[in-house]
């Protein structure tokens, strides 16, 4: 990891005078170096969790941003010593909820937006602005402004530089005064990006204004009611935003791996007789599993055609263009350690079926470790072909997977990802109508 030069320390600065300094910035401290010619990257970062636990004393702090060890390992002590249900994400409304009652109003060091990760600060960021929103709900707009440079391997590169801008403030300040800030610290000629690193279900109001400004947008749909998250899916793709998933983007293994199993040519029939698929997720938000069922129905030309939600799963039933039907169910488990993630994908088992003669037909079972694959393996499946791979847990952090977005540069919605959503949508329709 390349280390991140700080130019100066944040200056707190009147929001009214951010947008001159900032002009100003780049003659004053170094002539021949004007700034990154790059990107704008905006981050909405309530951080809510590390607040509580800072504020609660759970944790020593100071406000980070960034969900460390310490963080995770706190959080879940804390659900499993209240007795939360074991499926409670870290993330999640009820934990933020608990968390935030009979919270002390003391001080703290928040440094949110000061520092950030260097898989994201080596892309060289023109700037970045982060929105802070506090817990208190009472504070006003507080602005800080500093200039940093990641420093190079080498000696003889000239560092590229940027600017950081924090707003920090309760929720109704940053969108009464916070917006109209940034409406000054766009850069016309550059792409700008927005991180919604928090639940879609929240500041609906602030988020609508970046979508209305054109900036190309990722969210994480695991964070936020899956209904609330759909509709924003929805109301997206309908707009023709640029929409990147964190969600989607921890399928990729899961995707991979079970591409990779029909790479010989052998295995290509399979595809054609495939009865049922059976996917288990961690907890019972069905997003995740939703876009996994929907991309191998559309790789494989399928029709949605019905769906029952019941206490146990989600059955859904698809149509090959033979008229052949194709049954599959989404399974919430309630698992012994609360997830980061909710509704993670942790298994799936797919059966295809050529003939009445069990020996003659295939189980293939993904699962994220090797309980998970015994678990699938249960009801009679040993006896067919058995197919089995153990898919790698994704551990990377968010600030990793939203470095590779920035660095792809992808300016619209990946096809794959858009078909995803138009067949969750009807899935996800089917059983709440």
């Amino acid at each position: 990891m390349k280390p991140q030069l700080t130019l100066q320390t944040p200056l707190e600065l009147p929001h009214k005078e951010i947008s001159d300094y900032l002009k100003k910035l780049w003659i004053s401290e170094d002539k021949d170096n004007s700034g990154a010619n790059t990107f704008t990257l905006m981050v909405w970062q309530p951080a809510w969790l590390e607040q509580c636990l800072v504020q609660k004393g759970l944790t020593n702090g100071p406000i980070t941003g960034n969900l460390t060890p310490e963080v995770i390992e706190v959080a879940k002590k804390f659900i499993l010593d209240e007795g939360l249900p074991f499926t409670t994400s870290l993330n999640s409304e009820e934990l933020i909820n608990l968390l935030k009652k009979n919270l002390p109003n003391k001080d703290f060091e928040d440094f949110r937006g000061q520092f950030f990760e260097s898989s994201i600060s080596t892309l060289n960021p023109r700037r970045l602005i982060t929105l802070a929103p506090t817990l208190d709900n009472s504070s006003g707009i507080k602005t800080f402004v500093s200039a940093y440079c990641p420093l190079s391997d080498s000696t003889a590169m000239q560092p590229i530089c940027g600017d950081l801008v924090v707003i920090r403030g309760d929720s109704t300040s940053i969108r009464q005064k916070g917006l109209k800030i940034i409406d000054e610290l766009y850069i016309d000629e550059l792409p700008s990006w927005l991180w919604w690193n928090g639940s879609l279900d929240e500041s609906p109001e602030i988020f609508e204004y970046f979508t209305n400004h054109g900036s190309r947008l990722i969210i994480d749909t695991s964070l936020g009611s899956p209904n609330k998250c759909l509709k924003v899916l929805n109301q997206l793709k309908k707009s023709k935003k640029a929409i990147n998933d964190l969600n989607w983007v921890r399928l990729k293994n899961w995707r991979e791996s079970l591409a990779m199993i029909f790479d010989p040519p052998s295995r290509r029939t399979i595809l054609d007789h495939i009865t049922d698929i059976d996917i288990d997720i961690a907890g019972d938000h069905i997003l995740q599993a939703l876009f996994l069922i929907s991309w191998i129905s559309d790789k494989l030309c399928w029709s949605f055609i019905r769906a029952e939600k019941n206490k146990e799963s989600i059955k859904i039933e698809f149509q090959r263009v033979n008229g052949e039907k194709i049954s599959t169910s989404i399974n919430p488990l309630s698992l012994g350690n609360p997830s980061i993630h909710l509704g993670q994908v942790i298994g799936l088992r797919l059966i295809s079926k050529v003939s009445d003669v069990q020996k003659n037909n295939t189980c293939i079972i993904l699962g994220c470790e090797s309980v998970e694959c015994m678990r699938l393996e249960a009801g009679g499946m040993a006896n067919m072909e058995l197919i089995e791979q153990v898919v790698p847990n994704s551990f990377s952090s968010s600030e990793y997977d939203v470095s590779k977005l920035l660095a792809s540069s992808r300016g619209n919605t990946s096809p794959l990802f858009e078909n995803a959503i138009k067949i969750a949508l009807q899935i996800f329709n089917g059983f709440n109508n």
